[in-house]
């Protein structure tokens, strides 16, 4: 960068020995070299706002950013809105039918829970579809999909 610089300050000694340039052109140049090392005439205060408006703007285009465990110990970051707009919850109607048909007394909760949620670990998927149908979650339409196809097949015992 010193470089640069140099270059730039010899160069400009150089046109002002000749008398090449005028007043004027002389502060257009200080401008310039002003905007170009990042220095401007707002105050501290502009500048602050400007910074935060620039931060705000970023962390709106990144979302919401959630890491999530995956099997086997990995980790993976996943946007959340974007989870949500896939991932639509059904009404409190629906989700209540099919929690009120399953008999969680009398069915294999942990294998039916690997079938629904096979990205999960085995605890994690049968402590998501626990609390699933006991109401402590939402149910999501993928969710009842799938429970509804395993009752018909009658995979799930039925009250």
């Amino acid at each position: 960068m010193n470089r640069i610089d140099n270059i730039i300050q010899e160069t400009i000694s150089e046109c002002v020995n000749r008398e090449i340039l005028s007043e004027g052109v002389l502060d257009d140049i200080k401008n310039l070299l002003k905007a170009y090392k990042g220095k401007s005439n707002l105050s501290s205060a502009d500048l602050r706002k400007e910074r935060q408006l620039k931060k705000k703007a970023e962390k709106e285009k990144k979302g919401t950013k959630k890491l999530r465990r995956t099997k086997n110990g990995g980790k993976m970051y996943y946007d959340y809105n974007d989870y949500e707009r896939k991932h639509r919850k059904i009404s409190k109607g629906d989700s209540d039918s099919i929690k009120n048909t399953v008999d969680m007394e009398n069915t294999d909760i942990a294998a039916v829970a690997r079938s629904v949620f096979p990205d999960h670990t085995e605890e994690g998927a049968q402590s998501q579809l626990r609390k699933i149908l006991t109401g402590e979650r939402p149910m999501t339409k993928d969710v009842a999909s799938k429970l509804e196809k395993m009752i018909s097949r009658g995979q799930i015992a039925v009250k």
